[in-house]
């Protein structure tokens, strides 16, 4: 079976960016943050939020998913 270049994360991210999905990041300290994702890369994502985007580093993401979802 080939091995796709991106990974599960990177196809997850790319996915609910394109279709512009309202998603819930649950930080490792237990804050939350709802908006959109605007980019990511390696480290970081970039959400747009309450019109401001803020970057947070993916080390420091404990959950994310579609608002209204159960998981996040």
């Amino acid at each position: 079976m080939p091995k796709s270049k991106d990974s599960i994360q990177d196809r997850y991210l790319q996915g609910i960016k394109d279709q512009s999905v309202t998603v819930r990041i649950v930080m490792t300290n237990g804050k939350q943050l709802t908006g959109t994702v605007v980019g990511f890369d390696a480290f970081t994502i970039l959400i747009s939020a309450g019109g401001v985007e803020v970057m947070v580093y993916k080390s420091a993401v404990a959950v994310i998913g579609p608002v209204g979802s159960e998981k996040a």
